[in-house]
Parts: structure tokens; C-alpha cells; sequence
């Protein structure tokens, strides 16, 4: 959390930067002095004021009104620049508070007796995965003996496929949970410990059950590996689809789907973008 915190500060921090370089440019090519406005008549007269003992200036005629335009931009330039710079120093400071003073490490250099009689304010990410990674849970009870193929991290998985997407996520260092339980009626938003729950009745069991630590919320990994059959498309896709759609799982926004077929093998290349979008930033 602290990082997105420290991310969202230093884009600003870019925005503002580039901002400001667009208003030094403008006030570094205006001419000398300023702009003296008068309002006389239907229309207003624009004078050059080359100096502060100018008090009237030089008129302006209409086909110099470039001249105008850059005074005035000058002054609303220098006004910006007023406004900027001190937003910009608060943005440091800011950044250089959370770098610093990080609030999540009081709890993580307790001691270990002093940690467990305790409840954290805030804890880090290490240990928030680790906790939520503690959770137990009951895994998918159908076909058991359909999980034939071992994971790096040693969990039993329905296919080669699901190796490879499990063996990558771990690779990447996203935490995750095989065919772990989610409710239906229900929702992913909130908390992260508890999207997990009881009830079978109204269970699904979506493949892949990932943690995005930074954000700390859930991202569902859902393999569909045999899109040539009607059947398989009937009976696991779309009703799969329907149901996720109900538990507030929804592609693009807290789900990734991955597909193969007789025609086209599952490639981890053509998901990982997608998966670093939702779990890694």
C-alpha cells in the first residue's frame, strides 16, 4: 500500500514537473515587462508596459496581438509558477516521510512474544500474504483424483496447463490459492481474508485464487482447456461465466480467463501482460 501511495505522489510530482517547464518556457519567451489591459469602448486595448516606471505603455495594435498573448501568458505563467512550487515541495516531503518513517515496520521489529500480543494498525506486505496464504481452506472436493500434475510449490493440479500458469505465478511472486472456495451470491471487493467461505451449496471453485499484495485484493485465474468441445463450453464456460458474474468476478477487472484447444496450445506469454496488470501494479 505504501508503494502505490509513494507511486501515485511521484506521478503527480511528474505531471507537476512538466507543468512547470511549460510555464518557464513561456516566461522565458515573453518579451520584457508586462501587459497593461484598458477597457474603453466595445473592445479592450492592449498596452506594453516595458517597465515598472511605465505606467501606460505602448499600444498594441491588432496585428501585434501575439505580443499580447505571450504578456499575458507571461503573468498567468508567473502566477502558476507561485502556485506549483510549493505543491512540489509538499510532495517531497511527503515521499520522503513514507520512505522513511514507514509505520508498517513498527509492528515488524516487535519482537516475536511482543508480535503475538498484539493486533497491528498496519502491517507489511510480506506479512499480509502470509497470513492470508495461512487461511485455510477446503479445496474443490470434485475428482480428486483428477489433480495428477505437481506445481513447483508442490500443490496437485488438473493439467499441464495449470502447472504452468501456477509455476509462473510463483515465479513472479503473486500468491495464490488452488481451487480455493468463493460464495455465490457474493462479492471480491473489501477485504481479502474473507472472500472465502463456507456453504457448498454455493460454491465455485475458480481455478486460481490470487493475491495482489500491493493493492491487497483478489484476482481469479479461470482455465478453460477444451474450448473445441460444445459440451465443455456449455456445461463449464458459460455456466461458469454466468455465476462468476455474480460473485462481482468480472474479466478486466478482477478476473483473467485463459484458454487452449486441439488447435491452439495454452501459451503463458500471451496472459502474462494481463496478469501484471491486475496482480502486479
Amino acid at each position: 500500500m505504501k508503494d502505490i501511495i509513494i507511486n501515485c505522489l511521484q506521478e503527480e510530482r511528474h505531471r507537476l514537473e512538466k507543468l512547470l517547464l511549460s510555464a518557464e518556457q513561456d516566461r522565458k519567451d515573453a518579451p520584457e515587462g508586462c501587459l497593461r489591459v484598458a477597457r474603453g469602448g466595445k473592445n479592450p486595448e492592449f498596452y506594453h508596459r516595458e517597465s515598472k516606471e511605465d505606467r501606460i505603455g505602448t499600444y498594441i495594435s491588432r496585428d501585434r496581438q501575439s505580443i499580447a498573448q505571450a504578456l499575458a501568458q507571461k503573468t498567468y505563467a508567473e502566477k502558476f509558477i507561485k502556485t506549483v512550487t510549493p505543491k512540489l515541495e509538499l510532495i517531497d516531503a511527503m515521499i520522503l516521510e513514507y520512505e522513511v518513517n514507514r509505520s508498517e515496520m513498527v509492528y515488524s521489529k516487535q519482537t516475536e512474544i511482543r508480535q503475538q500480543l498484539v493486533k497491528p494498525y498496519i502491517i507489511d506486505d510480506e506479512e499480509f500474504a502470509r497470513r492470508w496464504l495461512e487461511i485455510p481452506y477446503e479445496p474443490n472436493p470434485k475428482h480428486p483424483e483428477k489433480r495428477d500434475q505437481k506445481t513447483a510449490n508442490g500443490e496437485w493440479v488438473r493439467s499441464k496447463s495449470e502447472v504452468i500458469i501456477a509455476d509462473n505465478l510463483k515465479m513472479l511472486g503473486i500468491p495464490y490459492k488452488y481451487e480455493a472456495p468463493v460464495k455465490i451470491p457474493a462479492t471480491s471487493e473489501g477485504n481479502a481474508y474473507h472472500a472465502m467461505v463456507e456453504a457448498p451449496s454455493s460454491l465455485v471453485y475458480p481455478d486460481f485464487t490470487c493475491l495482489n499484495v500491493r493493492r491487497r485484493k483478489l484476482v481469479y485465474i479461470e482455465h478453460f482447456g477444451i474450448m473445441d468441445s460444445p459440451e465443455y463450453r456449455d456445461r463449464e464456460f458459460f455456466w461458469k461465466i454466468r455465476n462468476y458474474e455474480s460473485a462481482g468476478i468480472v474479466q478486466g477487472k478482477n478476473f483473467i480467463m485463459t484458454f487452449e484447444d486441439d488447435d491452439h496450445t495454452f501459451n503463458f506469454a500471451n496472459y502474462r501482460c494481463a496478469i501484471e496488470e491486475l496482480l502486479l501494479k
